[in-house]
């Protein structure tokens, strides 16, 4: 600020009142030297570094202080321009070449310090040649109440070869105190006046640490042990990260180390200003804390349809929940044994510390059973997967009966169901009871009403989709060969013949009350589904009564005689 000569306070109140004449205040010749400050009024917080710009047109001296502060510095301005001169506030107890830069040579005009400079309003000016050319203040304010708070990032943050970052920190961390012993526990320092005093490769304590020690801190301690204290030092895994142009400094802390017993462990982690060292604080003294809870690090998994069906899409929903950090990455792993079969899926932990994702299978993985789990966590979190195929055949061979039922010789069904039996004009005569999963012999279907000719009759195979052992016509579609909407249906025809004492009566007569009925019995062979071997259904041929023998391959299979399943397609 260039020096401006005042008018007298009486001249210019007439000046005012009068508004009759307006006279200039009078400025330095235009070949006097000039000076001034970048800013009236310089603010530091004890113990920062500040910075003190000045302008001037000649060489001269900066002024900072005098004999009433206690504290009197002087530094040379050499030739002319800008020189910005920077004074470390804690290290003011060293000589000033030690703490002063910028300029020319610094004296200090008073005794030396014995603490860093007091807060308080200095003032500055800039003399040339003798003769003061500028005038400003330099505001050292006392350090502010220190304080610390916990943060959780992913053990992934270590992983860079480059050093960290602030930036890297704040955009992975989550603030909260419960973190996965693994991951990282990271200590956000709201530091106040430390931005000289602070080493980030030591904080351990000690002259060399000028008195800053961070430690961790057991706050449970159990019967006949002694607290466990950690050190914040790169040996028990922590990384300093200064952020001092906003005033935050980070204590990256990697918690695969520290001791847990039980499910969890309660930690304090302080930062102390030891007395012998620190030149702020006369006996150690607690400026900030903050408290961590470690606990184990867990991976829960629901997988909401474990057993897919045919005739759904071939796509799972998953979801879990986890301690993990929020943003740290599992892997979601499904292997079939002695396929060539394998799914690798990252899930990453959300904010809320959920997991979540959709896994759509292809339509070649049908008839697959394997697990799938959480890599690290296969414990916890293994199920098993079922990708049922639609896989269905029957043998209707041609047969004689008292008009009341048939028997169907051989079903298989790979997801249980029913077996239906109809006339050739969709008249529907009989459902069978519910079937399991796998193969059945003899599966007696008896009829809604006696059938009283000898007819052509076709047995067609359903699928329970509603998995209620209930027969819908409605829901329980039929099986299709290949599993597709498209494919024939899965069905057998076979002539049946009334039994010679069972033939159609003629209208008058009356049925004798000692009809032999016959009791409807099923020889069931059923396995649990899936069925490894399996022996395919050769078609009866029409017009014979004697079952034809199986060939060897895999059991699906559709017959189609004649025109009598056209229709149906």
């Amino acid at each position: 600020m260039s020096y401006v000569a005042r008018a007298p306070s009486a001249l210019l109140a007439v000046l005012i009142c009068t508004a009759a004449l307006w006279v200039p205040a009078p400025t330095a010749a235009a070949d006097e030297p000039t000076a001034s400050f970048d800013q009236d009024v310089t603010t530091v917080t004890r113990g920062d570094v500040v910075e003190i710009r000045v302008q001037h047109s000649e060489p001269g001296v900066l002024n900072v202080g005098g004999d009433d502060y206690g504290y009197h510095l002087t530094v040379e301005l050499t030739g002319s321009g800008v020189t910005t001169v920077e004074i470390d506030t804690y290290n003011s107890t060293m000589e000033p070449e030690d703490y002063v830069s910028g300029g020319g040579n610094a004296t200090l005009r008073t005794a030396d310090l014995r603490r860093p400079i007091e807060p308080s309003t200095y003032l500055m000016n800039v003399t040339i040649d003798g003769v003061e050319r500028a005038i400003g203040q330099l505001e050292v304010e006392p350090r502010g109440n220190t304080s610390a708070s916990t943060l959780v990032a992913p053990a992934s943050l270590n992983d860079s070869d480059s050093s960290l970052s602030p930036s890297d920190i704040q955009s992975s961390s989550t603030e909260r105190i419960d973190v996965a012993r693994g991951d990282l526990a990271v200590i956000r320092i709201n530091e106040s006046g430390l931005e000289t005093a602070l080493t980030p490769e030591n904080v351990a304590g000690g002259a060399d640490a000028n008195g800053i020690e961070i430690s961790m801190n057991q706050l449970e301690v159990r019967p006949n042990q002694e607290q466990q204290s950690f050190l914040a030092t790169p040996d028990n895994g922590t990384t300093v990260v200064p952020d001092f142009e906003n005033d935050v400094v980070y204590v990256v802390w990697d918690t695969s180390d520290l001791p847990i017993e039980g499910e969890s462990e309660d930690y304090e982690v302080t930062v102390t200003l030891q007395g012998d060292h620190s030149d702020f604080v006369d006996e150690d003294t607690i400026t900030a804390r903050t408290r961590v809870n470690l606990v184990r690090p867990t991976v829960s998994m629901t997988v909401n349809n474990e057993t897919t069906y045919p005739w759904e899409a071939p796509t799972v929903n998953v979801t879990g929940e986890s301690t993990l950090a929020p943003g740290s990455v599992v892997e979601l792993r499904a292997r079939a044994p002695g396929q060539p079969f394998l799914k690798l899926v990252p899930m990453t932990v959300s904010e809320n510390r959920t997991i979540r994702t959709n896994l759509t299978f292809a339509p070649e993985d049908r008839g697959l059973v394997f697990p799938m789990w959480v890599r690290d966590y296969r414990d916890n979190t293994e199920t098993t997967m079922r990708l049922l195929e639609s896989d269905a055949s029957l043998r209707f061979v041609d047969q004689e009966t008292d008009g009341t039922f048939v028997t169907i010789s051989e079903v298989n069904l790979s997801v249980g169901g029913f077996v239906r039996v109809e006339t050739a004009d969709e008249e529907i005569l009989g459902t069978s009871t519910y079937l399991p999963p796998g193969e059945h012999g003899n599966v007696i279907v008896e009829f809604d009403r006696r059938q009283l000719t000898d007819t052509e009759l076709l047995a067609i195979a359903h699928a329970d989709r509603d998995d209620d052992q209930n027969f819908s016509s409605q829901v329980d579609l039929p099986y299709r060969t290949n599993g597709s909407v498209n494919g024939s249906l899965v069905a057998d025809d076979a002539m049946v013949r009334l039994e010679p004492d069972a033939k159609t009566p003629t209208p008058t007569s009356t049925p004798t009350t000692d009809e032999p009925t016959p009791t409807a019995t099923t020889t069931s062979t059923a396995t649990p589904y899936p069925v490894v071997e399996r022996t395919p259904i050769e078609p009866a041929v029409a017009g014979t009564n004697t079952g034809i023998p199986f060939s060897p391959g895999l059991v699906v299979i559709a017959l189609i005689v004649t025109g009598f399943l056209a229709r149906r397609r």
